[in-house]
C-alpha cells in the first residue's frame, strides 16, 4: 500500500495541496469555519493549504506521515510548521490546536483511531472533507477520478459520516455536500466533439441554454456531489 503514496499519484489525482491549486470550495470552508489562531492540517501533504494560512498571518502546522510530500513544501519553501507524524497517533498534548482540520485524509486510514485524536489535540472545531460514496453514477456505468484512487479504504455517506463523529464527544455537527460535478460543463464538451456536425452543436447549444435557464429558475434537477464535509463544534 505506501508504494501507492507516491508523487506520481498525488499529482495524477490532482492532490491540490501538493499542486499549490487549491480548490475554492475548500479554501471557503477554511474561510467560514475556521475558529482561532493555532491550526492543525492534519494529512497536510505538500503543505498548499498550511502556506495559504499562514500567509494570514495564522500559526498553521502541518502533520504528514510520508516525507516526500512534505520535502515537496521544504523544496517550495512554504511557510508554517511541517511534521513527519501519523495521525491516529499524534505528537501533541491534548488541546494543542483551536482548530483542527483534515481534507481527503480519513478515507485513507483508520479513521475512528484518527477522529479520536484529532479531538484531543482541538479545543474548538474539526473540519473533516471525505469522499462521498457514489449514489446514482455507478447505475449508468460512470465513474469519476477519485473513486480510481486505491488507497481509498472507504466512501462516505452521510449516515456514516455521522455514525463516526459519535466516537467523540462534541456540541454541534453540520454535514454538508460538496464538490458537485460541473454537468452543464460536460454536456457542452460532449456537443464540441468533431463527430457533431455545425448544425447539429447550434441546435443542440440552444437546448441546452434554454434548459439550463429553466432548471436554473425552477431548481428542479439533482445535483451530484463527489464530496462531504464536516464541521464538529467540540
Amino acid at each position: 500500500m505506501n508504494q501507492l503514496y507516491s508523487l506520481e499519484n498525488a499529482l495524477k489525482f490532482n492532490w491540490s495541496s501538493i499542486s499549490g491549486n487549491l480548490n475554492s470550495e475548500r479554501i471557503s470552508h477554511l474561510k467560514n469555519h475556521l475558529v482561532g489562531n493555532k491550526i492543525l492540517d492534519a494529512g497536510c501533504g505538500g503543505g498548499g493549504y498550511v502556506e495559504f494560512l499562514a500567509q494570514k498571518g495564522l500559526e498553521v502546522t502541518g502533520i504528514d506521515k510520508y516525507d516526500q510530500f512534505l520535502q515537496i513544501a521544504r523544496d517550495k519553501g512554504r511557510i508554517g510548521t511541517y511534521i513527519q507524524g501519523d495521525i491516529t497517533n499524534l505528537p501533541f498534548s491534548d488541546k494543542t490546536f483551536d482548530c483542527t482540520y483534515c481534507f481527503d485524509v480519513l478515507e485513507h486510514i483508520d479513521d475512528q483511531l484518527a477522529i479520536q485524536e484529532l479531538a484531543r489535540v482541538t479545543k474548538n472545531r474539526i473540519i473533516i472533507a471525505v469522499p462521498k460514496e457514489d449514489e446514482l453514477m455507478h447505475r449508468f456505468g460512470l465513474t469519476f477520478l477519485h473513486y480510481q484512487d486505491k488507497t481509498h479504504l472507504r466512501n462516505y455517506t452521510e449516515e456514516s459520516l455521522q455514525n463516526l463523529v459519535t466516537k467523540i464527544d462534541y456540541s454541534n455537527l453540520v454535514i454538508f455536500p460538496e464538490l458537485s460535478v460541473p454537468a452543464k460543463f460536460l454536456v457542452r464538451e460532449m456537443i464540441e466533439h468533431d463527430s457533431f456536425n455545425y448544425s447539429v452543436k447550434f441546435i443542440a447549444k440552444n437546448i441546452l441554454n434554454r434548459l439550463s435557464l429553466k432548471i436554473l429558475n425552477q431548481a428542479v434537477y439533482r445535483q451530484i456531489h463527489t464530496g462531504l464535509v464536516a464541521i464538529i463544534t467540540l
